[in-house]
């Protein structure tokens, strides 16, 4: 070997790097959003409409030192040194997404940076760079990221990046428009600075808590916690970890602080367990429920049983603790009679007053807690005729199925819906102009009135459409079809897709 010169190839080994910090090309755009709040944009516009993306900004800077350092580290020509030293200084500066973004094969990028007269402007493609400073009017500071690569999925792209700045303190719009914001199907939030920068939230979902683990704002990972109540945590670990942190980093970096946030979102469903007779009954069930979990888990118990949760058959609906239920229970022989709601539809309880209208799960949680043991409710039948009982039950049948969902369910406010769910309901409530239409939670059939309709957005129909309808507006017939809002799909839609199917 006498002569040989060992060197390093920069350029595979930063292929490689590239490759090993992210999980997939899609992840670049939530990326170089990070860095836009990481030198603390106010606001983010990224434009996917494009073969690639856009990501823009306004106000705060990339330095120009740093497009120096990103040319040197892409300059095939230069020194494994000098390379090594630009990559360095990169992952020191918190800039690592352009170099992530630059490096991946098959990868194209122009940096626009603009500062009054000056501009700074880097492009690479193709394994050359350049970079070019001009001079020109007085421009307001801005930078802009035009980005592609080859095989990227633009789809994915934008799925996750629409998940990964739910928490960004700052607006990112999306085409334009914003993107979902915060936990879906929230109830509740409430935002805490200790033990670490966090915002909880109880949602309607969900059997464990899930944690959204972030840096600079954007979501990097998530985590679950099994074998405690349900609730959402978005936890900012930006400050505890290294820049180019790994997934299994800010794992390790949230656990010393999980018994203080279970402990907060526990006290938090305690607290708003006091509003339980203000909301809808679905609602304040799931509170009673995530609250009883926690009791079983120990976690504030003494707490928990004073509170008025469970809530009897009788007209008012008063609400029980646990303790006054354990009381109930030993006046009654150790039995109380439960029902889950909806039960009483075929008469009236004989004794309302003790009967408490709970799932069949809270009845387990409580007999675990209080020993009490459940039976099902004696039923005082109404008096009439069948035939008017049968015609009545008829008629309330037809009107549940017309305005099912226009009075007890939440209509989805837009910044909580899924790209791709607001994309169909925009396509909706074109084609069904002048009715108006809503999503809201569940499933079921659309609730019809006579100027609106509201879909279950968990319905087969809109989960199974939702997406094909942002992809192609052919799709929007069928979709109507299969919602059945209450009248016929406009002709031209029924055209558009008839074309569409002799064309495939």
């Amino acid at each position: 070997m006498s002569g040989d010169i060992l060197s390093i190839d920069v350029s595979s080994e930063l292929e490689t790097l590239c490759e090993a910090q992210l999980r997939g090309t899609w992840q670049v755009p939530a990326e170089l959003v990070r860095l836009a709040l990481r030198v603390g944009a106010n606001e983010v516009s990224v434009d996917g409409r494009r073969r690639g993306f856009v990501v823009a900004w306004s106000g705060p800077l990339v330095e120009s030192g740093v497009l120096a350092d990103l040319r040197a580290a892409l300059d095939v020509k230069g020194s494994p040194e000098d390379r090594q030293r630009a990559i360095a200084a990169i992952e020191g500066s918190g800039m690592e997404p352009l170099l992530w973004a630059s490096g991946l094969r098959g990868a194209r990028i122009r940096v626009t940076i603009t500062r009054g007269r000056e501009q700074w402007c880097f492009e690479h493609r193709r394994r050359a760079s350049r970079l070019m400073k001009k001079r020109g009017a007085e421009r307001p500071s801005t930078v802009e990221i035009e980005w592609r690569c080859a095989g990227l999925d633009r789809r994915r792209a934008k799925r996750w990046l629409a998940i990964a700045a739910r928490f960004a303190p700052a607006r990112v719009l999306v085409d334009g428009s914003p993107g979902p914001r915060h936990f879906a199907g929230g109830l509740f939030h409430l935002r805490i600075e200790s033990p670490v920068q966090c915002r909880l939230g109880l949602t309607r979902n969900g059997d464990d808590p899930v944690l959204w683990l972030l840096r600079d704002g954007v979501v990097s990972t998530r985590a679950t916690v099994p074998g405690f109540p349900p609730f959402e945590a978005a936890v900012e670990l930006g400050g505890l970890v290294a820049p180019g942190a790994s997934s299994a980093d800010l794992r390790r970096a949230v656990t010393p602080h999980l018994e203080k946030i279970v402990d907060r979102a526990v006290w938090m469903m305690v607290e708003v367990a006091g509003r339980l007779s203000e909301m809808a009954p679905s609602d304040a069930d799931r509170i009673c429920l995530l609250l009883l979990r926690a009791a079983r888990k120990g976690l504030r118990a003494s707490d928990i049983r004073r509170l008025d949760l469970v809530p009897v058959a009788a007209e008012g609906r008063r609400r029980l603790s646990v303790d006054e239920i354990r009381e109930l229970a030993e006046r009654s022989g150790g039995v109380l009679s439960a029902s889950d709601r909806g039960e009483e539809a075929g008469g009236v309880f004989v004794d309302p007053e003790s009967t408490l209208l709970a799932s069949s799960e809270v009845r387990d949680l409580l007999t675990e807690q209080t020993g009490v043991r459940f039976q099902s409710p004696t039923l005082r039948t109404r008096q009439l005729p069948k035939r008017v009982v049968d015609g009545l039950r008829m008629f309330a049948g037809r009107q549940l199925r017309r305005w099912r969902g226009l009075l007890a369910r939440r209509e989805v406010p837009i910044d909580e819906l899924q790209p791709e769910e607001a994309a169909a309901l925009a396509a909706l409530r074109t084609a069904m102009s002048p009715v108006c239409v809503h999503f809201c939670e569940g499933r079921g059939p659309a609730g019809r009135g006579s100027r609106r309709v509201v879909v279950p957005r968990s319905g087969v129909a809109v989960k199974a459409g939702a997406g094909l309808v942002a992809s192609e507006e052919a799709w929007l017939y069928p979709l109507l079809l299969a919602l059945d809002m209450g009248s016929e799909p406009p002709a031209e839609l029924r055209q558009i897709w008839f074309a569409a199917s002799r064309k495939n």
